[in-house]
């Protein structure tokens, strides 16, 4: 179609309500196997102006409407007459991804996403042993792509992803392998590797397909079922109930491995080259181990090899049982024994995923794993004690601009009693900390739960000496950084009782720059800080939203950390950031929970938690992003951790870090 016609799609998406985000422009369009009436056809030069032109459109249709390219993968693939320089490298090319890449580059065209399918064999060129090693290429795939991103986009690379729409064992005409355990071993493989590469999206091709009988049947290749099929399921030809195939129970046991807001780690491994071991933290603390044995039964050895693997487990604390999930040759044998051909699942326990609870031996356990199977382990985390953490510091950063877009911190002290807490709105102070624009003059305005203002500071050291060396001692026992005298960060002292409270800071005469707001308990009478909300405004550049929280005392602290957006349309307001990201992040580490769309969390009992705090409910399905952890506190010191509101898909606007404290049954 036309670039008019693709901005209709687009606009007919939102009209109807579909609200499609994600459009890719063509298919395969490099291959000789797609349908072309342009001369010469598969042209590169041709498809990236074309793709210019469709990009433009779509925009305007939908500005936040993301359009992605499709590329080959390698700058001399599908070769053209075309002969472009690569900027870095100044070697010459003619392939699809070097022309389209520098021709849009050229333009000053970015694409949001680009386009990567992978099938690892061509028709009857199947190898069962082939393809067990064959998974292991994403990553060089993904460093091979990003290399030529990085080449012609220059710093825009950073502002594309890579997203992975098709992949299976083979291009065309599947035989016997594609419905056979081997390929069932091989999506476990498959998903294990590209979540250890930069892809952001992997596709299995796909769910439901047909059968073909003219494809590989050759009794050199593994597996019982005389077709091929794409599909995971599939319904015979005479309109009956569903056949299963190895890969859909496979897929069954990857649902458990990992989902939004959990952690892919590294894990290394000095196991049998038959065994690959990918490790993943769930968002609820727990461990999920996906161990892949790629020993294949033969006619010389038709039981296959089993494999055994010492693990050690570093820097987690786990429970000494896990639950086991597993799928291999015996359940694959008893769905051919079956009068029903595996026709559903549910009619032979035998057939399907065998769930079992098997002992460990803590971080160090040795297991054997069978010929031809995938395990996944999920190790729960050790309940940690309560004891008496507690939120002691709470904090946020973000952008000031004068008072169009001021920093709203809000929080809560709970109990009984009163609090004596130590409030500050930093700027100046923030250049001794590597940030090169601080907002200048900050102003700090101390509101009750109804709004009223109850303190107010423009420059901390500007009172009285008394008041001043009270601030001081403050700073000293609360463990806050120092402030310069006559510094224009702000700061104020004071008493407070049970109730909700705001601290609001603004750039004095219009300045503009990162702020901070910062919380501190420095006494306590039967109250203690409980929640912690700043609003300002991020982006996916420079502007991130950043929410401090440190916890003093002993055990663990458990606490929701949410990065709102699309909810705060519910407050009316308009101008929110459409699809925050959160990451949180201990003090000097690296991130342990992350959350992009808080519905995808596995943790059911999270918006549970909201209720159980007094936090607003969130939009189903929303954007919004949020986790609940349980935080320790290190022996002898205090927990600091932040949490990094940043937006995703190029958007931008207002958000909304939070931090509750979640208390205990």
């Amino acid at each position: 179609g036309t670039p008019q016609e693709a901005a209709g799609w687009v606009a007919d998406s939102l009209a109807k309500g579909y609200n499609v985000k994600y459009w890719e422009i063509g298919n395969e369009c490099y291959g000789s196997w797609e349908y072309d009436i342009n001369v010469p056809e598969h042209d590169p030069l041709e498809y990236a102006n074309r793709a210019i032109q469709y990009i433009a459109a779509m925009k305007q249709a939908d500005p936040t409407a993301r359009v992605g390219v499709v590329l080959a993968l390698g700058e001399d693939n599908y070769p053209s007459t075309h002969i472009v320089t690569n900027p870095v490298t100044n070697q010459t090319h003619s392939g699809w991804d070097a022309v389209v890449l520098s021709t849009l580059a050229a333009a000053n065209v970015t694409p949001d996403f680009v386009i990567y399918h992978r099938y690892e064999q061509n028709e009857n060129g199947e190898s069962d042993t082939g393809l067990m090693q064959a998974a292991a290429g994403w990553v060089a795939a993904s460093n091979t792509m990003q290399a030529e991103l990085n080449d012609y986009l220059g710093a825009n690379a950073s502002k594309v992803e890579m997203l992975n729409t098709e992949n299976n064992s083979i291009s065309s005409g599947p035989g016997k392998q594609s419905v056979s355990l081997v390929n069932g071993l091989y999506m476990a493989d498959s998903l294990g590797y590209i979540s250890q590469s930069a892809f952001n999206a992997w596709i299995w091709w796909d769910l439901y397909n047909g059968s073909e009988v003219d494809g590989n049947l050759s009794a050199a290749i593994y597996g019982w079922r005389q077709y091929g099929d794409y599909g995971i399921v599939e319904q015979p030809g005479n309109g009956g109930p569903l056949l299963y195939f190895p890969t859909y129970y496979v897929a069954k046991i990857l649902s458990h491995f990992a989902r939004g807001g959990d952690q892919v780690v590294s894990c290394t491994s000095s196991l049998s080259q038959l065994l690959d071991v990918f490790a993943a933290k769930r968002a609820d603390g727990s461990l999920s181990l996906l161990i892949v044995n790629k020993s294949i039964p033969t006619a010389t050895n038709p039981s296959g090899l089993s494999v055994t693997g010492n693990f050690t487990i570093n820097g987690f604390s786990g429970a000494t049982t896990a639950t086991q999930y597993q799928y291999g040759v015996p359940q694959d044998n008893q769905a051919e024994s079956d009068t029903n051909n595996n026709i559903d699942p549910g009619t032979d326990a035998a057939a399907d995923v065998q769930t079992s609870t098997v002992n460990i031996a803590g971080a160090t356990f040795t297991m054997s794993f069978p010929a031809a199977s995938v395990t996944l382990l999920s190790i729960p985390a050790a309940q940690q004690p309560t004891g008496t953490a507690r939120l002691i510091n709470l904090s946020s950063l973000g952008l000031v601009q004068g008072t169009t877009n001021e920093m709203v911190g809000g929080f809560v002290v709970g109990g009984s009693g009163t609090e004596e807490v130590l409030i500050r709105g930093i700027g100046p102070a923030l250049s001794g900390f590597g940030i090169s624009s601080p907002v200048a003059n900050v102003n700090l305005t101390v509101n009750d739960g109804a709004g009223n203002p109850i303190a107010t500071n423009n420059g901390w050291s500007s009172g009285t000496a008394q008041n001043t060396q009270q601030l001081q001692a403050a700073f000293g026992q609360t463990g806050a950084f120092s402030l310069a005298a006559g510094s224009m960060d702000s700061a104020v002292l004071m008493n407070l009782g049970p109730g909700n409270y705001t601290a609001v800071i603004n750039g004095v005469g219009g300045a503009s720059g990162t702020g901070m707001v910062e919380i501190y308990e420095v006494s306590s009478s039967g109250t203690r800080l409980l929640n912690l909300s700043s609003r300002a405004y991020v982006d996916n550049g420079a502007n991130i939203l950043t929410g401090g929280l440190t916890i003093g005392g002993t055990g663990a602290e458990k606490v929701i950390i949410r990065g709102i957006g699309p909810t705060l349309a519910n407050f009316n307001q308009t101008s929110f950031v459409a699809d925050p990201a959160l990451k949180v992040i201990p003090a000097g580490g690296s991130p342990i929970s992350a959350s992009d769309d808080w519905s995808d969390s596995t943790d059911a009992g999270l918006a549970a938690a909201f209720q159980s705090v007094g936090a607003f409910a969130l939009t189903p399905m929303s954007r919004d992003a949020a986790v609940l952890l349980t935080l320790p506190v290190p022996s002898g010191s205090v927990g600091r951790y932040t949490a990094q509101v940043y937006a995703t898909d190029g958007n931008s606007g207002t958000g909304l870090v939070e931090v509750y404290e979640v208390p205990s049954p």
